[in-house]
């Protein structure tokens, strides 16, 4: 019911073109009724004054028909236009609602969750939002509004109809979709599920279709594929079966009324109480009612599959609005320092990355992590950049006397404070100026090319003949893996950021443009504090500190030359890369 109700909040900027649209619709359906009522009634008494040779009134029942018919056409018309518009309108704000709460969420819900299956929530789930309007909202408002008033001026002809009818109504309107509706809750959300998983392995195996080939295990996947396949289509083979066999009983509810109300009718006909034209006119009067409830059970069937999309899509905006009501300070620029006391991270019971990490950096410090792989360094990096949560202690940045815990900065406010040049680095379909002012949208092309000059990209960046416009091309196919990192660098240089991450920054450079790359970022970042990831003994010296990683824990803190001469493991373990 609370999903419900958030729907319905979804559609308040536009509640006037949405009741529009219902009383368009609701004007449709009452001159449809009234007009198979009254041209039942209009065939009867002609034939009925042809049979007895008599006049009758031609052109007051042929304009009340006319008159119905425009009013029907026109108001269908109207119907269309304006609710399929609040559809659009409704299926807009709900894209551009559920990529902001995408664009706002703490990343560690963004990092803990699969991306095929927030890309599902947004294109399966708000797809199936859709509907909520034309499929589901609109029926019962048609039906809440048009059928008292059929009700009331079938009273007016024969109480005894007009309850056969009323509760012929309640049968297809409430009764029948009350049903549906509670036997397909439990198989929407089956069917919401089948649906993520099967999207979600479908991009696994176009993400991951060189593995595949090249491991000869194609076929095994698709049959995977497949296998899940077939588990949804099952579920949508049940619940299209539910709506053909609603449409069936509907329709045999339809009929059975209509012949009922023909028994009820004749016996009045008979004694006088009611004229003979008039059974007619009654009789196609039942069956006509019948439009303004044939939509409800459908309308009940997809009901629990928008809530079920509505649920996955609201349960983002509740993480959202629980990490907002967690964030309480705001940190200016100014020199800081980072402080991680007691932490521990683990994966699972069996598997524990960090255990008890006491670390202290002071503002302006450069400090490396080292450690063999599976030691914990990107956890440990994760954790700082808020892309994990932190389970157990406290990481904080430390702001001369005043020490802010990192959880209670908002996102905005930790990105604007740390900068992270990470080792698989996405670079955007666009242009180098594009790509470039990702990382400061207000710099200027001068700073755009010093920011470039100084991650040593300038003579390549003056080879181009396009310059800051040339395209980088789908996840930077143009730009080889040493390019690609020193464009990540120049956006990292732009950012400007008291504190600097960096994940094996020298990687896939030559020795040239390694030193020249370590000699710019030591002075352009000297008043900066940088904690970098790296093996590489020519950015180990510029270090102050070097952090030594074995196991989850901190084996050693020191200078990386008191590392070399006191512990031949470390020796070893940077000589390897």
């Amino acid at each position: 019911m609370n999903d419900f109700l958030r729907l319905l909040a979804l559609c308040k900027p536009h509640a006037g073109m949405l009741l529009l649209g219902a009383f368009l619709a609701t004007l449709t359906v009452l001159a449809n009724v009234g007009l198979l009522a009254i041209s039942g009634w209009f065939l009867a008494a002609m034939a009925a004054a042809g049979l007895a040779g008599v006049q009758m009134n031609y052109f007051t029942p042929a304009g009340v028909i006319r008159f119905l018919a425009i009013v029907r056409t026109a108001s269908r018309y109207g119907e269309r236009l304006v609710t399929h518009n609040v559809t659009f309108l409704l299926l807009s704000e709900i894209r551009v609602k559920v990529f902001a709460t995408l664009a706002q969420l703490n990343n560690v819900d963004l990092a803990m969750s699969r991306s095929a299956d927030l890309i599902n929530r947004m294109q399966n789930d708000v797809d199936a939002l859709d509907k909520f309007y034309l499929n589901v909202l609109l029926p019962i408002i048609v039906a809440i509004f048009s059928i008292p008033v059929v009700l009331l001026f079938m009273a007016a002809y024969n109480t005894h109809v007009a309850l056969l009818c009323f509760t012929a109504l309640m049968i297809i309107g409430v009764i029948l979709p009350a049903y549906l509706g509670h036997r397909l809750k439990y198989k929407a959300e089956i069917e919401t599920q089948q649906s993520a998983l099967l999207r979600a392995e479908l991009a696994d195996t176009l993400k991951g279709a060189r593995e595949l080939a090249i491991y000869q295990a194609a076929e095994q996947q698709l049959e995977h594929c497949n296998l899940i396949s077939h588990h949804y289509n099952q579920q949508l083979y049940q619940r299209h079966k539910a709506i053909a066999d609603s449409n069936g009983l509907s329709l045999l509810v339809v009929q059975l009324s209509m012949l009922a109300s023909v028994f009820i009718i004749v016996p009045i006909v008979n004694t006088g109480a009611m004229a003979n034209v008039e059974l007619a006119m009654m009789s196609l009067f039942v069956l006509a009612s019948f439009e303004t409830v044939l939509a409800l059970p459908n309308a009940f069937i997809q009901l629990p599959l928008a809530l079920s999309a509505a649920k996955r899509i609201f349960a983002l905006e509740d993480k959202l609005a629980s990490h907002i009501h967690d964030t309480t300070q705001t940190l200016t620029k100014q020199p800081l320092g980072l402080s991680l006391r007691n932490i521990s991270y683990h994966y699972d019971e069996a598997h524990l990355a960090l255990a008890n990490i006491n670390i202290t950096i002071a503002a302006g410090e450069k400090v490396a992590l080292v450690g063999a792989s599976g030691s914990g360094k990107s956890t440990l990096v994760n954790l700082l950049t808020g892309l994990w949560p932190v389970q157990t202690g406290c990481a904080e940045l430390i702001a001369g006397h005043q020490s802010v815990p990192l959880a209670t900065l908002s996102n905005d406010n930790r990105f604007e404070l740390i900068s992270i040049v990470a080792q698989q680095h996405h670079i955007f379909d666009g242009t180098l100026r594009d790509n470039l002012r990702y990382a400061a949208p207000s710099a200027s092309d001068q700073q755009l090319l010093k920011a470039c000059q100084q991650a040593q990209l300038g003579a390549w960046l003056d080879n181009l003949e396009a310059g800051l416009n040339t395209r980088l091309g789908t996840a930077g196919r143009q730009l080889s893996q040493g390019q690609a990192r020193r464009v990540a660098l120049a956006q990292a240089l732009l950012r400007d950021s008291e504190i600097v991450i960096l994940d094996e920054p020298t990687e896939s450079l030559d020795n040239r443009t390694k030193h020249s790359v370590i000699n710019t970022l030591m002075e352009i970042m000297r008043t900066k504090t940088v904690l970098t990831i790296t093996h590489d003994p020519a950015l180990l010296n510029t270090m102050h500190h070097v952090i030594w990683l074995e196991r989850g824990k901190v084996r050693a803190i020191a200078k990386h030359h008191e590392l070399l001469a006191e512990h031949p493991d470390y020796v070893s373990l940077i000589t390897r890369f």
